[in-house]
């Protein structure tokens, strides 16, 4: 790792790898501050940047939505659901440059890793979609009682 070792970067890196959430930049730091109260959203985000460079985690961009963490370094990939945003893990069993990365190579680039990003309805939502559908369903989720 570049650099000193400090606390804060020791307790950036310690939620992101705690968490199965994915969080962003924001819940990192709201959950840092819970062992170091004084720390800046500044110091977060500049630890967060050189734990992703270090490799030390992953950077899960979201299109539309900014960038969320993840301490899971084995290749996985990510499921984002439409209706309330969260990420989750896909493992997918493959061998590295099974996807169109010949032409890539041909061409000259040289890839170093790759991912996917699944958008759709996660369980929870589906399950609310479909209480909605029905007669007598609520937006809120919850059946009128009859």
């Amino acid at each position: 790792m570049t650099g000193r070792r400090t606390r804060q970067l020791t307790a950036v890196e310690a939620v992101v790898r705690a968490a199965h959430d994915h969080p962003s930049a924001e819940e990192v730091h709201r959950r840092v501050r819970q062992t170091l109260p004084q720390v800046s959203l500044g110091t977060v985000y500049r630890n967060l940047q050189k734990l992703a460079a270090d490799r030390r985690l992953r950077v899960v961009p979201i299109a539309g939505r900014g960038a969320r963490y993840d301490g899971m370094l084995e290749t996985h990939d990510h499921f984002l659901c439409d209706t309330c945003g969260t990420v989750a893990d896909v493992a997918v069993p493959r061998r590295p440059g099974t996807r169109n990365t010949r032409n890539l190579h041909r061409a000259g680039y040289l890839v170093r890793a790759q991912t996917v990003t699944l958008y759709g309805l996660c369980p929870e939502c589906c399950q609310r979609q479909e209480t909605m559908a029905r007669p007598g369903g609520r937006r809120d989720g919850h059946e009128r009682e009859a």
